[in-house]
């Protein structure tokens, strides 16, 4: 069984050690040091379940150790105990984010009484947050949305990674979805409660990037009226997503590079180094390695970005997502434009199934906004498919049934006629005509497990 750890600051040796026999011996384990910075880098190492400090410190004091342990993680309860009790100080360490407070000489059945219930409350918490989670992203993980083994991989590595430090390069094509990954690691990182500040690298050119990343002091150049705090700055304690870092000049790849390795920049215009704090995400349509070889790209900046690399698959490698996004989107356009949620037609999913979507996720999204607001009756069918893409693909009018009928009235319809086995033999066998044999498809239209369906293909003899 796991033993929650305490992490124990106190500037007096002989108070840590008493403080850590104590706990002990109550079943925790416990780490302890002498001074604010150094609880703060072990906090960072070991992220350890509650803290526990002293309210004067040198250096860093408690009341600053609670802040910057609740940038990284605002869950941690932080018990703040000290020899000068008073009301102004503990209604400080309250203020400043502090769980409880005790005086010294410690009551040990207060601390036990305290620590207990703190932990139990981070638990529960924790476990809420948790079930909301898996209730929430069984199909989706913020707004990305995928039931496909390789989005099921996909969601894993993204809550796997967000919560390192590491820089983390996400590669894929346009539409693929690069800005919803970078949003999903930032929100699901320690970093959560601080900003995530995005640039798009491909959308100025290089002088005004230069000012939009680091900033610059008022008359550093013409126009330069005022000082202008830079994106960089901006992101310290959050997240820097830098997209389509790949159009970036080198020249501007060189200033990029030092602030990853000195952690401080200088405003255009400035003299004075600023230190930040952030966790670098960066996202391009380019092959990266490629890019270095043709001496577009620095080779030392490629290696400080390919620490983790996430591939963000284009959507002809996971077609099984397409009738899932479909219903996603229409869902969205619906409840934007406050207009009812419209029927699929049962013709439409095989068209769409057919195309290979070169413009992605994005091109579908589109696709379905358009033909929702062009449509004008309460089912979508190919009729209001975008011209290019029905020349696109072919053979439409042998491809299923062209009156719009969706599942649900199909199987209406034949509950007329027939028992519940033939009820549910008709859906599957609509199902796997839909899907065109693909089972995993058609487990899924039928929301169903794949096994499930196997062996309902076996009961009723089916091929």
């Amino acid at each position: 069984m796991k033993r929650d750890t305490v992490l124990v600051v106190d500037d007096k040796e002989n108070i840590r050690e008493v403080i850590k026999a104590y706990l002990e011996n109550e079943g925790f384990r416990v780490i302890t040091c002498g001074n604010g910075e150094r609880a703060l880098e072990y906090f960072r190492e070991k992220m350890p379940d509650i803290v526990l400090t002293d309210f004067r410190l040198p250096g860093l004091d408690g009341i600053e150790l609670i802040k910057e342990i609740h940038r990284y993680d605002p869950d941690v309860p932080v018990i703040v105990f000290t020899a000068y009790g008073s009301i102004s100080s503990a209604v400080e360490a309250i203020k400043a984010g502090g769980y409880d407070y005790l005086t010294k000489p410690l009551d040990y059945d207060l601390l036990k009484i305290i620590l207990k219930r703190a932990i139990e409350q981070k638990k529960i918490k924790m476990e809420n947050r948790f079930l909301k989670e898996e209730l929430n992203e069984q199909y989706s993980l913020d707004n990305i949305v995928g039931s496909s083994e390789r989005m099921k991989k996909l969601f894993s590595l993204i809550k796997t990674v967000a919560i390192s430090e590491s820089t983390i390069l996400i590669e894929g094509e346009y539409g693929t979805g690069k800005e919803l990954i970078a949003k999903a690691i930032h929100r699901h990182s320690r970093r959560r409660h601080k900003p995530l500040v995005t640039v798009d690298c491909s959308a100025l050119p290089e002088h005004l990037l230069e000012s939009e990343l680091f900033g610059y002091e008022k008359g550093a150049f013409t126009g330069a009226l005022n000082r202008k705090r830079g994106r960089i700055e901006i992101a310290d304690g959050g997240t820097l997503f830098l997209d389509e870092i790949g159009e970036m000049s080198l020249q501007l790849q060189a200033k990029l590079l030092r602030v990853i390795q000195e952690k401080q920049f200088i405003r255009l215009g400035g003299l004075t180094p600023i230190r930040v704090d952030f966790r670098l995400i960066a996202a391009t349509n380019r092959n990266l390695r490629e890019e270095v070889n043709r001496g577009n790209f620095r080779a030392d900046l490629f290696y400080r970005l390919n620490v983790i690399r996430i591939t963000a698959p284009p959507l002809r490698e996971r077609k099984d997502d397409i009738p899932l996004l479909v219903k996603h989107f229409i869902t969205k356009v619906a409840k934007r434009e406050g207009m009812p949620v419209k029927k699929i037609g049962s013709s439409l999913i095989d068209a769409l199934l057919r195309y290979d979507w070169p413009g992605n996720v994005r091109e579908l999204e589109n696709c379905i906004e358009r033909m929702m607001i062009v449509c004008d009756s309460d089912t979508l069918t190919v009729d209001f498919l975008p011209q290019e893409i029905k020349d696109t693909v072919e053979d439409l009018s042998n491809g299923g049934d062209e009156r719009g009928d969706s599942l649900v009235d199909i199987e209406d319809a034949v509950e007329k006629q027939f028992g519940l086995e033939e009820i549910e033999k008709q859906a599957v066998l609509r199902a796997l005509e839909i899907a065109k044999g693909n089972k995993s498809l058609a487990a899924r239209i039928l929301g169903i497990d794949r096994r499930v369906l196997y062996n309902r293909i076996k009961k009723y003899k089916l091929s």
